[in-house]
């Protein structure tokens, strides 16, 4: 609404001041009598004062001027009619009514100019002077447009953009809760085991609970080992380095030594040029090892791990609480599942017979993933 009234304030200035100059003209250098001259001045300039407000009226009306006969040449006649009609082009809607009024004017400057004092053929000049200023207009509309779509699309494109930073920045989080969990869930897990071995022990006699205090000073040390190689790996200093993952063996003997009672089976030998596979085997068998600690604690649990030159596969295999209420997903599982289909691999749980099992096959060429993994369990 500000900038329309702007506009038209802009507009009416104009048409005054045009109709200043006119009509000093026709006292000085009179172009018609009997006040023709002067009406001739004012219809044709005043409604330059609404040419970007209501364009097909005020060309209609400027239009009408024309007809008034004159004997002489007004100084800013040309240019008027430049100005009216590039608006015109430029602001009229629809353009059926554009087309309509310029043909209309057409016709009048031809009227006009056979009325006047001119030779006929000026009146082909008189057409040109209509239609060429809405040809203009016509083309500076289009590119106006063209302008608002490109505008219209670079904002789309920035809130694609920021968009896909965000959801880069939200996996990127998920991505780390994921390596945390996996890191200190277990070895919480140990401590959460070995301080309950350790309460029990106090209760009987302090002596016995050393060997548990001694496991928990050991895996909190491990945690903070683990904890520091994965914030090393997020933000790497320059001269740190961080330990290479366990083996499944000394998973397997940590998580016995804090109370975990499993047995391992390894067959077959991993590729020596995909630490991948092998990084994301020792992180399922820490979390299947995790898994059976919190959910079936005294139980033993069963862990098998067959390398072949195509696959590998894991198992892990322990008896289950017969009381155990329906699990819900949480980050255990899930972390299992995108290690496994990240790398093309799938993952299998079932609950049934007393015993829960996770079941691992993985390529030992990663492939990308081709279907979505079955599961149901607990984490």
């Amino acid at each position: 609404m500000i900038h329309r009234l702007r506009t038209t304030r802009l507009d009416a200035a104009l048409a005054v001041a045009f109709l200043v100059v006119g009509l000093t003209q026709v006292e000085v250098f009179p172009i018609a009598g009997a006040g023709r001259g002067e009406l001739f001045v004012a219809m044709s300039t005043l409604p330059l004062a609404w040419r970007r407000t209501f364009p097909i009226q005020s060309s209609l009306v400027a239009s009408v001027s024309w007809l008034i006969p004159l004997d002489g040449f007004p100084v800013l006649g040309l240019v008027v009619v430049i100005v009216q009609f590039l608006a015109l082009g430029t602001h009229g809607r629809p353009l059926r009514a554009v087309v309509a009024v310029t043909a209309w004017a057409s016709a009048l400057s031809v009227v006009g100019t056979l009325l006047g004092p001119e030779a006929p053929v000026a009146a082909i000049g008189g057409v040109l002077a209509v239609v060429a200023p809405v040809l203009a207009g016509l083309a500076v509309r289009h590119e106006r447009r063209q302008k608002q779509a490109l505008a219209a699309l670079a904002d789309q494109l920035r809130a694609e953009r920021a968009r896909a930073e965000q959801d880069a920045v939200d996996l990127e989080r998920s991505r780390i809760a994921q390596e945390l969990h996996d890191v200190v869930g277990h070895d919480v897990t140990l401590i959460a085991i070995q301080a309950e071995a350790a309460a029990a022990a106090l209760r009987v006699s302090a002596p016995q609970a050393t060997t548990s205090v001694e496991a928990i000073r050991a895996t909190a040390h491990h945690t903070m080992t683990q904890i520091r190689a994965v914030l090393d790996v997020l933000a790497p200093c320059a001269g740190q380095g961080h330990p290479g993952p366990e083996s499944p063996s000394e998973l397997a003997d940590r998580a016995r030594a804090a109370g975990i009672d499993n047995t391992l089976t390894v067959t077959g030998t991993p590729p020596a040029d995909q630490e991948a596979i092998t990084l994301a085997v020792n992180r399922i068998l820490r979390e299947c090892l995790t898994n059976a600690g919190k959910h079936a604690p005294g139980r033993p649990v069963a862990l098998a791990v067959d390398w072949s030159p195509s696959t590998v596969e894991l198992r892990s295999t322990n008896p289950t609480d017969a009381l155990a209420i329906t699990p819900a997903p949480g980050r255990g599982l899930a972390g299992i599942r995108h290690r496994a289909e990240l790398l093309g691999g799938t993952l299998t749980t079932t609950l049934a017979d007393g015993h829960f099992d996770v079941q691992v096959k993985i390529p030992a060429r990663p492939t990308p993933p081709a279907s979505g993994p079955t599961h149901q369990g607990r984490t």
